[in-house]
């Protein structure tokens, strides 16, 4: 079977192309006296690490705390062998502007990759549909080795400083500003402001930890535990031989929400993560089914998983000859954040970003937010706020 894909290179380049900058920080620093703003980014995730780009190049000194051991968050890549396999954030879209520029136009584009396959769909019984043509009609883009190198050249691109394995588990304000504080008991500052990227429930529950005033401790709070996230179960199920398909899409989405599938995609439709002459499929529960299996063995809820695939795919007869399985229990959120209480807390320095204040998850939506929280900082230090002190 064949890929029907093909490898974007726009862009053949050895380093990082210079752009001009558009949000300047360093006149903010011109006009207090030369002094560096420092800037602690909750969240080494696709919208912590746009804003720690954005604020880099603006002159401030950025230093990004990751609970995890990698970058990207959700847009993440399990390798196998010679695989790659995005088995969170699937592919992302360059339609915005603003996305185009960062992704064609500042980063390295060397190892990006258009997937060429349509997204088709698929109701509660099974009946599988064309997608929207419209929105097939738009590029779909991942990496050669894989999505997470999305936030491998952004932390590269920006310099930037990132804590791995660092969970914050407080933050502190006082006089000379914020301090960073890890489970540990470890504290990092002083800095001017702080962004947190993080998902809202766990967002919400560092702000209910904080040192500063039990009143904004507790709007913000609120405002964050607002936001619902559904959990998912993602499936990897590989095959040694190419399955015998004929197929014309590259993956199919359930349009209601009531089928136990959410998403199914071949992972061979992306140049770089399967080799010839084999199949992967990446499968993805539903929120709902996820919830009722959280306490689960991957292993009991194979059989399941591989039933509900062959009967949207009846050609798929044999179990796979080897699965892993990823639980998020965090993928993504049902409604936004109420961000009107959020930005209450920008004149106190500390910011929110990340794919919850829109209330959807889409890598697109996560690098706006973080480059727009960045520009606002900026805006506000030009003001005596915020970033300024």
């Amino acid at each position: 079977m064949g890929t029907g894909s093909t490898e974007v290179r726009g862009n053949q380049l050895s380093g990082f192309k210079e752009v001009p900058v558009k949000t300047d920080c360093r006149s903010v620093r011109l006009r207090n006296g030369g002094s560096v703003k420092n800037i602690a980014v909750i969240g080494a995730g696709v919208s912590g690490l746009s804003a720690a780009l954005e604020l880099s190049r603006s002159g401030c000194r950025v230093v990004v705390f990751e609970k995890s051991r990698g970058l990207s968050g959700r847009a993440a890549t399990r390798r196998r062998g010679a695989l790659s396999i995005d088995h969170g954030a699937n592919f992302f879209r360059t339609t915005d502007e603003e996305v185009a520029h960062l992704i064609h136009e500042l980063l390295p584009s060397d190892d990006l990759v258009e997937v060429r396959g349509d997204v088709w769909t698929f109701n509660r019984d099974g009946v599988i549909t064309e997608g929207d043509p419209k929105l097939n009609a738009e590029p779909k883009f991942s990496y050669r080795r894989g999505i997470s190198t999305l936030g491998k050249l952004l932390q590269e691109f920006s310099g930037v400083e990132v804590h791995r394995n660092q969970r914050v588990t407080r933050l502190h304000r006082d006089e000379q500003g914020w301090k960073v504080e890890n489970e540990a008991g470890d504290i990092r500052g002083e800095y001017d402001s702080v962004i947190v990227t993080i998902p809202a429930p766990q967002a919400a529950e560092l702000m209910r930890a904080c040192a500063f005033p039990e009143s904004l401790h507790a709007t913000f709070a609120d405002a964050l535990a607002i936001s619902r996230y559904d959990p998912q179960f993602s499936f990897m199920l590989g095959f040694r031989a190419s399955l015998p398909l004929v197929k014309r899409f590259h993956a199919l989405v359930n349009s209601d929400g009531e089928h136990p599938v959410s998403w199914l995609s071949f992972e061979e439709d992306k140049p770089g993560h399967v080799p010839d002459g084999s199949s992967l499929l990446v499968v993805q529960m539903s929120g709902w089914w996820s919830s009722s299996h959280l306490d689960d063995q991957p292993e009991k809820l194979l059989p399941e998983v591989f039933e509900h695939t062959s009967a949207l795919l009846p050609e798929v007869e044999n179990m796979p000859d080897w699965w892993d399985s990823q639980r998020w229990l965090l993928a993504a959120p049902r409604n936004p954040v109420d961000v009107r209480a959020l930005e209450e807390g920008e004149a106190i320095g500390l910011y929110f970003a990340g794919d919850g204040m829109a209330g959807r998850g889409r890598i697109p939506l996560a690098i706006k937010s973080g480059l727009a929280c960045a520009r606002r900082m900026c805006a506000r230090s030009l003001g005596g706020g915020g970033v300024s002190g």
